[in-house]
């Protein structure tokens, strides 16, 4: 149930402010929808078409709704952003699968967003980022395991990915590409640092022997 604490931590700031922006609040709905999901997954394992199906579903609506990556300004622009959000969902989601990794991309792809939002003196695309990081860091401190959870992964990463929708939407193609690549890249750079201590970690266990063993040796000898 950690995805539905981190949920709830989340829409608290961003309700306190009244939905200054509409987007935030449809954003919002559907990463509670994807929450929820989650915390089936976690009750029963779901086929993997019910769950692209629903993570589909929650995206599309936001994309009805007018938020959308403008890459051509065509009917294509919304397939594209369903396709970005659920992967996106799902890189996060696999990457719980490491030890703290996806806890620690979610709060950097966060901060990131929210301090570009800052700079580009749009201080509302900032508040739904700095509200999961406010969700995230209650986390961290409350504990209760290493990973996040299916649904927390989830939350987290739904809502990361509409965040980068928001701040390029109706921008050029430039500052798309750049928006859509810092979440991209902070996540994919702790998938190979994380992947490559794990791998390092594995390499030293097996090259060391057990206890036993090396006692045993060394009485021998």
């Amino acid at each position: 149930m950690r995805g539905i604490a981190i949920a709830a931590i989340t829409t608290a700031p961003v309700a306190a402010t009244g939905f200054a922006d509409w987007r935030i609040s449809t954003i919002l709905l559907a990463a509670w929808a994807v929450a929820v999901l989650g915390v089936v997954e976690e009750i029963s394992p779901l086929p993997a078409i019910t769950r692209l199906s629903v993570q589909s579903l929650a995206a599309g609506g936001i994309v009805l709704c007018g938020l959308q990556i403008t890459l051509t300004g065509d009917l294509v622009d919304g397939p594209v952003t369903v396709m970005w959000t659920v992967a996106a969902t799902n890189g996060f989601a696999l990457l719980d699968r490491f030890d703290r990794a996806a806890t620690g991309a979610a709060v950097a792809a966060a901060a990131c967003l929210a301090g570009a939002a800052l700079a580009s003196a749009e201080p509302a695309h900032a508040v739904l980022p700095g509200a999961l990081l406010a969700g995230l860091a209650c986390a961290c401190l409350g504990g209760g395991g290493r990973r996040l959870g299916p649904s927390a992964s989830l939350f987290a990463g739904f809502v990361l990915a509409a965040a980068a929708t928001v701040l390029v939407c109706g921008r050029g193609i430039g500052a798309i590409t750049a928006g859509l690549a810092l979440p991209t890249s902070i996540t994919v750079a702790i998938a190979a640092w994380t992947a490559r201590r794990h791998a390092a970690h594995r390499q030293a266990t097996s090259a060391t022997p057990p206890r036993d063993l090396a006692f045993s040796r060394r009485s021998y000898f």
